[in-house]
């Protein structure tokens, strides 16, 4: 047993102590931490009881000794608060578990992991940990760095009541990002409300979230509470918050520094506890260096900024978005649709994605449409992708059931028509294609030159 023990490096390195001991409880290995932490060479320690390193003292209260060890079960694991002695007879204040079980031999051994406090303590703050990445949290999916930091972001935001203002363009999951912190916050059992700020005229706004009594406008036929009363004690999500008008960012200064809402015409402050989650595609700073946004009301809200990566930001992400969105419309159209083709997924990660991560769902969809297979190919993508695959030329082979002799301008839309049918999109990036020549896209498209000609007159592009 202590030769294979000894014999083995991992042992020996690793921050904590270890102690094994033999069916006579005696010592038959330690590793290098207990050698330093007594300052005893093995030597002075194999061979001996718990006694020799502090463990078995009858005078202290942090001690066992080695007869109590074995009183546990076979297999029960102790967890305990001891000390240890060094050469100079110092006590060092240590965590030990420990297991009873047996060897190879089947003879009884006691297995002791002793943590030093400090010594643990400044390991775990300062050696990196390496973990996986997480590929999803509370709907948001991607594994890469930016995702990783967001995700740790969220758990550091659901651990405050702080105001945050989350930035990032359209389509990048700001509502994903709010619920996220509302559901890991102790807010959780209250509700989530979302206002959609640019949706709505000011008088509307102001009423949808204060409120407002009866007689207050035309069309106020009795009392009704507000959002920020719906969502007390828990969040609202203010969404496209540099939408709002000067006279609504004046009263939501007011919730905010008074924790009151007035509903419109009425005087009666009613008190409200609510977080407040923004979320904009704008620049706030920048609204409020144009007057727009009122400076007081941006600090109010921007206690704990984050920013949402675009998808561009994240390309590595796109292959397992689109695997999340295939098992979601797989489910809810019971298409047995698996994959995504080669050409195509180059197609998808080449993209600029404008829309972000809802363009992509939004493709995905679409390709549930149009695709026969169980493979979504090119030509199930969206028109926006699909001249984008006409430009870069992609080879007739791949589209299934279609002559490989025919252009893949004319398989595209032999495939998605039926027939021959060149669009104003399809012909302009032919013609860009093969820099002007008309000969040489008409040759692409399988159509003859005077056919061309007056295709692109029927188009207005003459």
């Amino acid at each position: 047993m202590s030769s294979d023990l000894t014999s083995n490096e991992i042992f020996s390195n690793v921050p904590c102590g270890i102690v094994v001991l033999d069916k006579n409880k005696q010592i038959i290995f330690i590793n290098t931490r207990i050698q330093q932490l007594t300052g005893l060479p093995s030597s002075a320690i194999i061979g001996n009881n718990l006694c020799s390193i502090g463990l078995g003292a009858k005078d202290d209260s942090n001690s066992i000794s080695g007869q109590e060890w074995w009183e546990w079960a076979e297999g029960a694991t102790i967890h305990l608060r001891a000390s240890i002695q060094d050469a100079n007879s110092n006590r060092i204040p240590v965590f030990i578990s420990g297991k009873r079980g047996k060897n190879k031999d089947s003879e009884c051994i006691l297995f002791l992991c002793v943590f030093d406090t400090a010594h643990f303590e400044e390991w775990a703050v300062e050696t990196p940990v390496h973990t996986v990445p997480r590929e999803s949290f509370h709907g948001l999916v991607g594994r890469t760095a930016p995702m990783q930091e967001l995700y740790g972001l969220i758990e550091k935001a659901a651990l405050t009541d702080v105001n945050v203002v989350l930035q990032g363009e359209s389509g990048t999951g700001k509502e994903l990002v709010a619920a996220a912190i509302h559901t890991t916050s102790v807010r959780n059992k209250k509700p989530l409300v979302r206002v959609n700020c640019a949706a709505l005229a000011e008088t509307l706004l102001e009423s949808e979230l204060f409120g407002h009594v009866k007689g207050a406008f035309t069309g106020a036929y009795k009392d009704r509470a507000g959002n920020f009363e719906a969502a007390h004690g828990g969040t609202i999500l203010l969404d496209e918050v540099g939408e709002i008008s000067p006279t609504v960012q004046v009263k939501l200064l007011r919730v905010l520094q008074e924790r009151v809402v007035v509903r419109v015409g009425d005087n009666q402050e009613i008190p409200v506890d609510v977080r407040i989650i923004a979320a904009t595609n704008k620049n706030l700073r920048s609204l409020v260096q144009k007057g727009k946004f009122r400076q007081d009301l941006f600090y109010r809200l921007n206690v704990f900024p984050l920013n949402l990566p675009s998808l561009k930001e994240r390309r590595p992400d796109i292959p397992l978005l689109c695997s999340h969105f295939i098992r979601k419309y797989r489910e809810e159209t019971g298409k047995n649709i698996l994959s995504i083709s080669a050409d195509a997924m180059r197609l998808l990660m080449d993209y600029c994605w404008p829309g972000n991560v809802r363009e992509l769902e939004n493709t995905i969809e679409h390709a549930f449409v149009l695709c026969t297979t169980d493979e979504v190919l090119v030509t199930d993508l969206p028109h926006e992708l699909r001249v984008k695959a006409v430009r870069e030329g992609l080879c007739a082979e791949k589209f299934a059931g279609l002559s490989s002799s025919a252009s893949p301008t004319v398989v595209m839309t032999q495939k998605i028509n039926g027939r021959l049918n060149i669009t104003r999109e399809i012909l302009a990036a032919e013609l860009e294609k093969h820099a002007g020549n008309k000969s040489a896209a008409a040759r692409s498209m399988g159509i003859s030159k005077v056919g061309l000609w007056k295709k692109m007159k029927k188009l207005g592009m003459q």
